[in-house]
């Protein structure tokens, strides 16, 4: 009985044929789209989880005071107000200027101001008219003197 009869030469030689060493080639242009699109996957998988964590991670209950404050005057110029150092910068025609240096001596809080009285609104001063002239007294007119001839 020969070995060929049972096709066991074929599977020698495909097995020797796997043994030898074979010379790469060249990706064809699916290939390349595929490996490519993979990697990008994989990239954005990877970006989105680290985003994810360092939301999670850093996210914390607490909401925060802004540090800036800005306003606007009637004059054109813009203020920023550092809250957490105290410091005041003015900003007009892009040109900057420290109006006022932080002071860690600030209250967070304004002052109290003490409770106010009610105060009775003032009397509305009435309007002085003159007194009225009294009435000229009735006097009789003069006798009319006989005439003199």
């Amino acid at each position: 009985m020969s070995d060929r009869r049972y096709g066991l030469d074929e599977d020698r030689e495909s097995l020797r044929r796997a043994r030898e060493p074979r010379e790469p080639r060249e990706p064809t242009v699916g290939e390349l789209i595929d490996q490519s699109v993979r990697r990008v996957v994989t990239a954005m998988v990877i970006a989105g989880g680290l985003i994810g964590f360092g939301v999670y991670a850093g996210g914390g209950g607490d909401v925060e005071a802004p540090d800036y404050q800005i306003a606007s005057g009637a004059d054109g110029r813009v203020y920023r107000l550092n809250t957490d150092s105290g410091s005041i910068v003015v900003c007009e025609n892009n040109q900057c200027w420290l109006m006022q240096r932080g002071s860690q001596d600030l209250d967070d809080e304004p002052p109290q101001a003490p409770p106010r009285q009610a105060v009775p609104a003032p009397a509305q001063p009435q309007a002085q008219l003159p007194a009225p002239s009294p009435a000229p007294a009735q006097t009789p007119a003069p006798a009319a003197e006989p005439a003199q001839k």
